[in-house]
């Protein structure tokens, strides 16, 4: 599994931060390529939480299932999923570097199948749509938070 991870300091005390990432309301809000989705579970956050989102990736229209498998208050969340057939496992890490600056990481695990072109259809587009997708998240949550 290849590992994509990429960091962003944000304007705004940790738990307002945390608030808002982890609302299933608020995804369509900054993960970039989700239009709306639902959750799928009598919890909407915590472990057990599932979703399904839908949103665009040019001409094709995506369909991503989504689980949280690990959840520490104010500190990481973490799922497992799918999107377009590839597989993932990802997770937001939250740390308050100042009285108003918060760290989030993100990191996304992911396999792409062989039907879909494995190693080499990764190395050539899907690690690059990935890198692409979280960069303008991230951006989405800089335009919130440090505006």
């Amino acid at each position: 599994m290849k590992i994509i991870t990429q960091t962003i300091t944000l304007n705004a005390k940790l738990e307002k931060v945390w608030n808002f990432i982890t609302k299933p309301e608020n995804f369509p809000k900054y993960v970039y390529g989700y239009a709306h989705g639902k959750t799928t579970s009598p919890n909407a956050t915590g472990i057990g939480a599932s979703y399904e989102w839908y949103g665009k990736l040019g001409p094709f229209r995506l369909k991503s299932t989504e689980k949280i498998i690990g959840w520490k208050e104010q500190k990481y969340v973490a799922y497992t999923g799918e999107l377009f057939g590839v597989a993932f496992n990802s997770s937001m890490d939250v740390k308050e570097i100042k009285q108003e600056q918060t760290i989030l990481t993100v990191s996304i695990e992911y396999k792409v199948p062989i039907y879909l072109g494995g190693k080499l259809m990764d190395f050539f587009l899907i690690k690059w749509i990935i890198k692409e997708y979280i960069k303008k998240s991230l951006y989405g949550l800089n335009e919130i938070f440090n505006e």
